[in-house]
């Protein structure tokens, strides 16, 4: 099992937000005094952490990282 710190937030002066993983691990003791540092880094986003098992099929699970991204997303040029 592995745990995930996954950031979200808005963009300043945009209408899309942003989801990433920030930080992974499987020492729990690491990830919790990094998730106090990045709450203190950015109060004002979205920081959660999720237990993830590895060699698993995440979409079988009640909860895993997911995000929900519009199909005007897709529309037009994509930009990396």
């Amino acid at each position: 099992m592995i745990q995930l710190i996954v950031n979200a937030f808005v963009e300043k002066e945009k209408t899309g937000a942003v989801v990433e993983v920030l930080y992974a691990s499987s020492d729990h003791e690491k990830v919790k005094a990094k998730y106090e540092e990045l709450t203190s880094q950015y109060p004002e986003n979205y920081l959660a952490i999720y237990d993830v098992p590895l060699d698993t099929d995440l979409n079988t699970l009640n909860h895993y990282p997911s995000v929900w991204i519009g199909k005007e997303e897709f529309e037009g040029e994509v930009e990396f």
